[in-house]
C-alpha cells in the first residue's frame, strides 16, 4: 500500500468471533464488504478486532475470511494490538481502550507483551461503558440514584426492572445494552452523582489494571475510545492523581491504523 492510494471505511455490525458464528462473519464480508468496495483482488488481510486475543478466535476468524478471499495472506490481531499501532505506531508504550468495554498493555513497538486480562463486563472492564451502565442501573432500581435523575432515567428509557432483568440476563449482546446508558452520564456530566461515579470507575481501572503492571514514575499512556473520549477530562484527572498522564487520545483507530500500514507495506 503506498500513500497514493485510496482508502474507504465500510461500516458493519461488530464481527467478535465470541458473540458470532464464522457463518455470519463470512455472510457479512461477502454480503457487504466486498461489494462496497467492488470487489476488487485483494492480496492481503489485515483483520483487528474484539475477541481475537487467542488462537481459537484468531482460527475462527481466519477460516471466514479465508472461505471468502481463498488466495488472501490473512493476518488476525485483537483490537488492542490494533490500537496500539493505530496510536502508537512502532513507538514503545502502554496503551488503553476505554469504550463499552475496557482493555490494556505494553506495546513494544510491534505486538503487545504485557495484557492485564480485561475479564469482560461481569468480572472486569473497570471504568468502560458496559461497567458505568451496570452501575448505573443498579443505583436506578434500588433507589440510590438521585430522584431528579432518576425522574428522567425513567422518562427516557422506561426502564421498568423486569424489562432490565431480561435484556441483561437473557439479551443477545447485554455489554452493549448495559454499555448505551452512558449517554444518560454524558448528558447530566455536571451533576455530582455522575461525575463521581465516572471518577469511581476510573479509578477502579487504575487500581485493577494499570497498577497491575509496576510502572514506576509519571507514565504517558496513550487512549483510545467513546467512553475515555466523551469524559477524558475527568480520566485525565484520575490518571494525574494516581501518576499517570495522556500522552495521546483518540476516539477510535482505525485512521492511525490505515497510517501504521501505509507506513509499514
Amino acid at each position: 500500500m503506498s500513500g497514493s492510494e485510496q482508502t474507504e471505511i465500510i461500516s458493519t455490525i461488530g464481527l467478535n468471533p465470541n458473540f458470532v458464528s464464522e457463518e455470519t462473519i463470512r455472510d457479512v464480508l461477502s454480503s457487504e464488504v466486498m461489494p462496497a468496495i467492488k470487489n476488487p483482488p485483494i492480496g492481503e488481510v489485515w483483520f483487528y478486532g474484539a475477541g481475537c486475543a487467542g488462537k481459537a478466535m484468531e482460527n475462527k476468524v481466519s477460516s471466514a475470511i479465508e472461505s471468502v478471499l481463498p488466495s488472501a495472506d490473512i493476518h488476525v490481531f485483537s483490537d488492542l494490538t490494533g490500537a496500539a499501532r493505530g496510536l502508537l505506531g512502532s513507538e514503545k508504550g502502554y496503551i488503553c481502550m476505554i469504550g463499552t468495554g475496557s482493555n490494556s498493555g505494553y506495546y513494544d513497538g510491534r505486538k503487545i507483551t504485557a495484557n492485564i486480562p480485561p475479564l469482560g463486563f461481569i468480572l472486569g472492564d473497570e471504568g468502560s461503558g458496559a461497567a458505568l451502565g451496570k452501575r448505573m442501573l443498579a443505583d436506578f432500581l434500588r433507589g440510590i440514584m438521585p430522584q431528579s435523575l432518576s425522574d428522567e432515567f425513567r422518562d427516557i428509557y422506561g426502564a421498568e426492572k423486569d424489562d432490565i432483568v431480561s435484556n441483561v440476563y437473557r439479551g443477545v449482546f447485554p455489554s452493549r445494552y448495559i454499555g448505551g446508558f452512558v449517554q444518560f452520564l454524558k448528558k447530566h456530566i455536571s451533576e455530582p452523582y455522575c461525575s463521581i461515579l465516572l471518577k469511581k470507575s476510573f479509578g477502579e481501572f487504575v487500581e485493577r489494571n494499570l497498577r497491575l503492571y509496576n510502572i514506576s514514575g509519571k507514565t504517558g499512556i496513550a487512549v483510545t475510545g467513546s467512553v475515555a473520549w466523551h469524559f477524558r477530562e475527568i480520566l485525565e484527572e484520575v490518571l494525574l492523581q494516581n501518576g499517570f498522564t495522556i500522552s495521546m487520545i483518540s476516539q477510535g483507530p482505525i485512521e492511525g491504523i490505515i497510517r501504521y500500514h501505509k507506513m509499514n507495506n
